[in-house]
């Protein structure tokens, strides 16, 4: 049986945001698709509370019958620490504290969801539910930043989700000169050339 190291950092990283939002449906579906891998561990992970955190749940892969390399480790603890990183420093704000934030009546509970469908906010999954990165808003004037439909819309001809988008924000890069794209979230245009460039480059 493959070693979880011989999957792409993609398929590792997309497990883990599977496992980190915790819904029973999706965890079902990813592991039936894989069902070789165990149902047990299936059955584990719907004993796991939804407020666990993903270096957690990291635990019940030690019921697999493949082998849970270091790598595979790191690369799920990396990921929770992004989640943090992000919360410490931009906020993930929940649907109603957008709602709030953009000035919407507090009756008003599609708000943050219906922008999102429409591709138009940034939202990810996280713990059964979604979640939105503070970067994305102009706290000063209550707005989504000008650049965030027009970066979605670039991610989706690249077949990028949410979760890539996020994490692209938060990865340093050379075009920035070593800093973060969610460290320019001012200078959209500057912000969209960069995406533009990044994602079209072809190993």
């Amino acid at each position: 049986m493959s070693s979880l190291a011989s999957y792409p950092e993609e398929e590792i990283r997309h497990a883990i945001e599977v496992l980190a939002a915790t819904d029973d449906e999706l965890i079902e579906e990813q592991i039936l698709a894989h069902a070789d891998l165990g149902i047990g561990f299936l059955v584990k992970v719907r004993g796991v509370d939804d407020s666990v955190a993903t270096h957690e749940l990291t635990k019940a892969l030690s019921g697999l019958r493949s082998v849970v390399d270091p790598a595979t480790a790191r690369a799920a603890q990396a990921t929770e620490n992004v989640w943090r990183e992000i919360a410490d420093e931009f906020g993930l704000l929940k649907s109603s504290e957008v709602g709030e934030l953009l000035g919407a009546s507090k009756s008003n509970r599609e708000f943050a969801s219906i922008r999102r469908n429409r591709g138009e906010l940034l939202g990810v999954v996280r713990n059964n539910g979604y979640l939105y990165p503070g970067f994305q808003f102009d706290r000063s004037t209550g707005a989504i930043r000008s650049w965030v439909k027009p970066l979605l819309e670039l991610a989706g001809e690249h077949s990028m989700g949410a979760a890539d988008v996020l994490f692209w924000m938060m990865s340093p890069t050379t075009y920035f000169g070593g800093d973060r794209p969610a460290d320019h979230t001012n200078d959209g245009d500057q912000l969209l050339d960069v995406a533009r460039r990044s994602w079209s480059v072809e190993w």
